[in-house]
């Protein structure tokens, strides 16, 4: 007679109970775990989206600080706004006073107000004569800083680097010729070919540089830098200048050296 082995049986039917239960309970597991992995993922998405949306959001800001009003260049010796030659600006030399021109240092959209720099003005003859204050515009492109010549409290001369291609035809369009020109080979190696242009009645000179091996004033040459001072005829010019240490030749010599305008031409060198 075969017997039945109820007891084997219910053991077996117990284990087979709890290999379906751990199974199930790992199952049950594992799909938890995916779900937290895949709330993860989605977390981490959610922060790197928001990541890029903050920075895309800073560039529209930076970008739309960029939109505003753009600063001002001065072109006023080719418009003669606000005023024309020898003043600048408002600013006349000879009559304006360091008072002035702190003013205009302070309140003016063209001023770089973090650049202004002062220190003391000297000359190879007299020491120190006087205030040079130093500004970058804030359309500045690179170039070197304008400057204010101020002496006894009252302003001398400005030198200003214009922020735009003011060319030699644009000049001579305005002013016509200048009264004389002077040019020098300059730098240490003689590697440049200075040239000054003389507007002694209107009260200004405007510097270019040119290359030895091409030392031909063209219509598109490009002015370097203006200078301000007083209107006087070209003798009384010259020797205002070199008394405020600005024209380093006497008067004698640059007038000996000066040459009348002879159109776009090669320049001859001195040294």
């Amino acid at each position: 007679m075969h017997k039945v082995d109820i007891y084997g049986q219910a053991t077996v039917e117990r284990c087979t109970l709890r290999a379906v239960a751990s199974s199930l309970a790992t199952w049950t597991e594992g799909e938890g775990t995916v779900r937290a992995s895949k709330r993860g993922s989605q977390i981490m998405g959610l922060e790197r989206s928001l990541a890029v949306l903050v920075s895309l959001v800073l560039l529209i800001l930076g970008l739309c600080v960029g939109c505003g009003e753009p600063p001002p260049v001065d072109m006023s010796l080719l418009t003669g706004d606000p005023c024309e030659p020898p003043c600048w600006q408002g600013l006349t030399p000879g009559e304006c006073t360091e008072d002035d021109v702190s003013e205009f240092l302070q309140t003016s959209k063209m001023v770089n107000r973090g650049s202004v720099f002062r220190g003391d003005r000297t000359t190879a003859t007299a020491g120190v004569v006087g205030v040079s204050i130093q500004w970058r515009s804030t359309s500045a492109r690179g170039r070197a800083h304008n400057s204010f010549a101020v002496d006894a409290g009252v302003l001398n001369h400005i030198t200003i680097y214009p922020d735009y291609d003011l060319t030699l035809e644009r000049l001579i369009g305005r002013y016509g010729p200048p009264e004389k020109y002077i040019s020098y080979l300059s730098g240490f190696e003689r590697q440049w070919v200075d040239v000054t242009l003389y507007y002694p009645t209107h009260g200004f000179t405007v510097y270019l540089l040119l290359r030895p091996d091409d030392a031909t004033l063209k219509p598109e040459s490009k002015v370097a830098s203006i200078w301000y001072f007083r209107a006087a005829p070209l003798e009384r010019f010259l020797q205002l200048g070199w008394e405020a240490g600005y024209f380093s030749s006497v008067p004698a010599r640059a007038q000996e050296f000066g040459h009348d305008w002879q159109g776009y031409a090669r320049v001859p060198l001195h040294y």
